[in-house]
């Protein structure tokens, strides 16, 4: 048991190894190498460095968790699903409770289990590489090289317990708070908390080397899988956005993002399931890694999963839907009300407006806001009762694969899935030229922003996009004064997104509309839960209410709102895997 929060060296490195495809790298022979082995060559370092990628997107059996399937899950469920932005229909089907915030004290619960599980398998595997390679012999520019990965990824691991565990840094008295365990070398040895300060004094100087070492070795990665001196400088200002080091988080975003490019409208409506020059960092897309266990399975709008389980993928919040700019081109991926404007009006058979979204008789509020709940049909015993949202839906899921997605249809056909709706010859809504359509399980505002290729559900999610540097420099740059930057880098994202786009605005407005773009821009990969935790925010998710048009689109039970002030200011608590067996923490000093 005490190796459920830190794996035991050797049954972590061989996941590690035996996770990724033969394509990545040659696997070892041996099921359980040792920590000698591993370091006892560069070509098995880099091996395990590798091995790190892999546990990135893997599936996590060990948890009784089979849909755990690395950064991807930790991101939409948690670092997303947490927020007030997105609907996951996983989470919300499978753990109500964590869902709605009411496990944050409770150190059996899997919601404070798995963010730390995962993060502590990336730290103690770079553990492992890091104890060793100084000494391995072979090329030195190799080695810094390998030792810049490590690094690097060990930095990762720390931001992702900084950004569910730690305190706000205004809250922490200078780092002075207790947060999580430091751990820099491999091993699952008792030890105390450390303090805020102190984890991310070692992330800072983690990635410091990280960056001095890859641009010194003069080496780069051969794929988006592994990490580089971008990704570093990637991570350094993710850090320093906790931190509100907004110096530091202004020139590392600029800088991590040169060479890329912020993606154009087109890559944007592509599916974000293969690689173009936005993406700095991103999974791999070897069908032979995990299957039907992908992320794409899970959470791409035509993931088999996402149609068989019947519990809808994720779905936009329709208060932040709301507050975007009518011209702006991402509210074309969403399935939300007004797509009634945006078929064709013979399709709207059921004379649907978009009040109508908001009728029990064709949106099930109470179960996930279902809009495949009424009929598509009229009822002749009850002719008043309304009809067709169904035929809308489709229609315009039709349309948006057919008009707006510019990814290969062919490559993501699973057998006539699109985007919740199976297009066949037995369905019941009649799109024309013999094509038919069934719509499953879909929770109002779903999402059609990510797709997967056929059958398995494969991607190259990215972990991490120059878009995503561009809006954090203008965010760093409003805060630390420089508005010329700020703007600039706002309207390099929002002039391509919205046709027209014209904003002139100063101070909060300013604020307030980077925010915005980051939100909307962002949405899905993985920022929204620490978003709204450093900018002490409150999350709201606002319920569905029949007959209410200005109501959102949330289930009632899943309608809450927390205060920046609660769960000790969104702060995690740490699992019972840790406490029971580390005699070195005591659970009372972890809030001290």
């Amino acid at each position: 048991m005490k190796k459920y929060s830190l794996f035991a060296i050797g049954a972590l490195t061989a996941a590690a190894l035996t996770g990724c495809s033969s394509d990545y790298l040659k696997v070892l022979p041996e099921s359980d190498p040792s920590s000698d082995q591993i370091v006892s060559s560069l070509e098995a370092a880099q091996m395990a460095v590798n091995g790190l990628s892999s546990a990135m997107n893997t599936q996590y059996q060990s948890t009784n968790y089979n849909q755990v399937n690395g950064e991807g899950y930790i991101n939409f469920n948690f670092t997303d699903g947490f927020g007030p932005d997105m609907l996951c229909g996983l989470v919300m089907h499978w753990s109500p409770s964590m869902y709605n915030w009411k496990e944050f004290d409770d150190q059996d619960a899997i919601a404070n289990s798995l963010p730390w599980m995962y993060s502590y398998n990336l730290i103690n595997q770079a553990n492992v590489v890091l104890d060793g390679i100084d000494a391995c012999p072979g090329d030195e520019k190799q080695r810094d090289f390998i030792k810049a990965q490590a690094l690097t990824f060990r930095a990762h691991g720390y931001i992702k317990l900084m950004q569910f565990y730690g305190p706000r840094w205004e809250d922490s008295n200078n780092g002075a708070v207790n947060c999580v365990v430091l751990r820099t070398h491999s091993g699952t040895d008792d030890m105390p908390f450390s303090t805020t300060a102190q984890v991310m004094d070692q992330i800072y100087s983690d990635l410091q080397t990280a960056i001095e070492l890859f641009d010194g070795c003069g080496l780069d990665r051969e794929y988006k899988w592994q990490v580089n001196g971008s990704v570093a400088r990637g991570l350094f200002a993710r850090a320093a956005l906790i931190k509100h080091d907004w110096a530091t988080a202004q020139k590392m975003a600029h800088d991590a993002r040169q060479g890329y490019r912020v993606m154009d409208n087109d890559t944007y409506f592509s599916g974000f399931y293969q690689d173009c020059d936005d993406f700095m960092w991103a999974q791999g897309d070897n069908e032979a890694d995990i299957y039907y266990w992908s992320l794409g399975s899970h959470y791409a709008c035509n993931g088999q999963y996402t149609n068989a389980w019947g519990i809808g993928g994720v779905a936009i919040s329709l208060d932040l839907y709301n507050q975007l700019d009518p011209n702006d081109v991402r509210r074309k991926l969403y399935l939300t009300p007004d797509k009634v404007n945006d078929i064709d009006p013979k399709a709207n058979r059921g004379k649907i407006v978009e009040e109508d979204f908001w009728n029990i008789d064709v949106v099930d509020g109470a179960s996930g806001c279902n809009m495949a709940a009424g009929s598509t049909a009229r009822d002749p015993q009850n002719p008043n009762k309304k009809w067709g949202v169904i035929n809308v839906i489709v229609n315009y899921a039709y349309k948006f694969a057919n008009e707006y997605f510019t990814g290969n249809l062919s490559e993501c056909d699973n057998e006539g899935f699109y985007a919740f709706c199976n297009f066949t010859s037995q369905g019941k809504v009649n799109l024309g030229n013999g094509v038919k359509a069934d719509l499953v399980f879909c929770p109002m505002g779903s999402s059609l922003k990510f797709w997967s290729k056929a059958p398995y559900g494969t991607s190259k999610m990215p972990f991490m996009r120059a878009s995503e540097m561009c809006i954090t420099e203008a965010e760093a740059a409003y805060e630390a004064g420089d508005m010329a930057t700020a703007l600039s880098c706002l309207k390099e994202i929002n002039d391509m997104r919205i046709p027209g786009y014209s904003f002139s605005g100063t101070g909060e407005a300013l604020r307030d509309e980077i925010r915005l773009c980051r939100r909307i821009e962002l949405w899905g990969e993985g920022n929204n839960f620490p978003d709204f935790k450093r900018w002490r925010l409150p999350m709201v998710r606002r319920a569905w209410i029949a007959g209410d048009p200005t109501s959102g689109n949330y289930p009632t039970a899943d309608a809450i709102e927390v205060a920046p002030e609660e769960n000790h200011g969104w702060r995690f608590i740490v699992p019972f895997s840790e406490t029971r067996y580390n005699k070195l923490v005591d659970i009372d000093q972890f809030y001290k």
